[in-house]
């Protein structure tokens, strides 16, 4: 054999060594953690990881969990929370590291977002977790480009139910496409109600008494980029932060969850000043910035002024200045928002990245009323 043909034998073997050795390692991990959820969908899967970890922490259960939404987080046994450190970018073998620490550190239980977006990623999340339960928050439009339409979405997440069929959503037409019944309605919370209920009912499934769920789920973290009621300070401004929805259909319910919050708001303003859309925007985004150009496009009259903030591109923005002529308006700072006239609510959506520090950082929530 010539020396490089026996050099590439060697290297194949080692390759194909180190890959049984991965594997040897991982199922030894997998076996020492009694509970496994592996959380996806579209929308919701952050606030959905954040309030099951709690929930299982409040039932006594020492529970790891990942969470990839606005920003990777490790939330640890005590609820407390640091960075999930990546050296380059998001990889899913991620997902591998994770399940190996939760059994170094001795969980009982893990719970990780999938945090793969294409469909071959999304595979080898599953893979990796051998989840003994999946929840599918919704199929929403976006990253089409990578998952194609919200059927076809589904048809990918599905393919991650655990064998025995454990899976569990809150969404009618998830719960419908894959003949399963949806989760029941949780307490009113701080939490999306969808959210919430399948939150509650993975909780329950794993043995958690639901008053200790309950309890753990209201003292939950919520995630940086969760959406939010603000108030620019030393102005009447509101803004009702849902940067971090990413979809115009999360986005409208959130819109609509936010105007049906500020009647309750302590010192929050009553319906009937300006209403004005907000639209951040990332360079690697086009197609979001389209499909927010639509949405915004075919219902003009709601919105008394639009403002820019990013990279629309000049696709979206010819779309919005041809429905909003003398009405759409570039935002140069976030500060800018303290010069809307007195009353204004303001509508805040696209991308959480870019914006989304700064607006948190510089309007805070508004705190909600009994």
């Amino acid at each position: 054999m010539a020396p490089l043909e026996l050099a590439a034998v060697l290297a194949a073997g080692a390759y194909l060594a180190g890959l049984l050795g991965e594997a040897w390692w991982l199922r030894r991990a997998r076996a020492r953690l009694a509970i496994v959820v592996h959380v996806n969908g579209t929308r919701g899967k952050t606030e959905t990881t954040r309030l099951l970890a709690a929930a299982l922490r409040a039932g006594g259960l020492r529970t790891l969990a990942k969470t990839t939404g606005t920003e990777p987080r490790l939330i640890l046994e005590d609820g407390s929370e640091r960075p999930w450190r990546r050296w380059g970018a998001a990889n899913v073998r991620e997902q591998r590291d994770f399940l190996l620490l939760a059994a170094r550190r001795g969980a009982q239980a893990a719970v990780a977002e999938c945090m793969a977006v294409s469909a071959d990623a999304q595979r080898a999340s599953s893979a990796f977790l051998a989840p003994d339960l999946l929840i599918i928050t919704n199929a929403r439009p976006d990253h089409q480009a990578e998952l194609g339409t919200p059927a076809e979405m589904l048809e990918v997440f599905a393919e991650g139910i655990p064998r025995g069929g454990a899976v569990l959503t809150a969404d009618p037409e998830v719960a419908r496409a894959l003949a399963v019944a949806p989760a029941p309605p949780a307490e009113p919370g701080p939490w999306h109600p969808e959210n919430g209920a399948v939150a509650l009912a993975a909780a329950l499934r794993f043995g958690v008494a639901r008053a200790a769920a309950l309890a753990g789920m209201r003292g939950h973290t919520p995630d940086p980029g969760a959406f939010a009621v603000r108030r620019v300070p030393g102005t009447s401004v509101t803004v009702l932060d849902a940067l971090a929805a990413n979809d115009t259909v999360s986005t409208a319910l959130l819109f609509g969850l936010g105007e049906a919050r500020l009647g309750r708001c302590a010192a929050g303003p009553r319906p009937g000043g300006p209403r004005v859309l907000l639209i951040a925007n990332r360079a690697d985004r086009p197609e979001r910035a389209l499909a927010y150009a639509r949405w915004a496009g075919a219902d003009p009259g709601r919105w008394d002024a639009v403002l820019l903030a990013g990279s629309p591109g000049p696709g979206a923005r010819r779309l919005l200045a041809a429905a909003f002529p003398g009405r759409l308006r570039r935002l140069r700072q976030v500060r800018d928002l303290a010069l809307e006239p007195a009353g204004t609510v303001v509508y805040a959506a696209g991308n959480w990245q870019g914006i989304g520090p700064e607006l948190a950082a510089f309007a805070p929530a508004l705190e909600e009323g009994p």
